[in-house]
């Protein structure tokens, strides 16, 4: 797997996650990376999976038709 995006955000890391239509589903990775750390029969799941990786940080969600919705950002206290 290769290592995600991460910048400081108020002084706190900041990672970014994608959410990707797959193959067999919905994709979740980090940029960059060779591999996705999870394949996810909904797009719910995916997200889900997506914020816990995220952590303090941005998801990019890809919709069903190929274009990707405005980032998310979680900035955790």
């Amino acid at each position: 797997m290769g290592v995600g995006k991460e910048f400081e955000v108020s002084g706190h890391r900041h990672n970014e996650v994608f959410v990707k239509i797959h193959d067999q589903g919905w994709a979740v990775s980090k940029p960059n990376a060779e591999r996705a750390s999870g394949v996810y029969d909904t797009q719910a799941e995916a997200i889900e999976r997506a914020q816990e990786l995220a952590g303090n940080g941005t998801i990019h969600i890809q919709g069903r038709h190929g274009k990707f919705r405005k980032p998310t950002v979680f900035e955790e206290d």
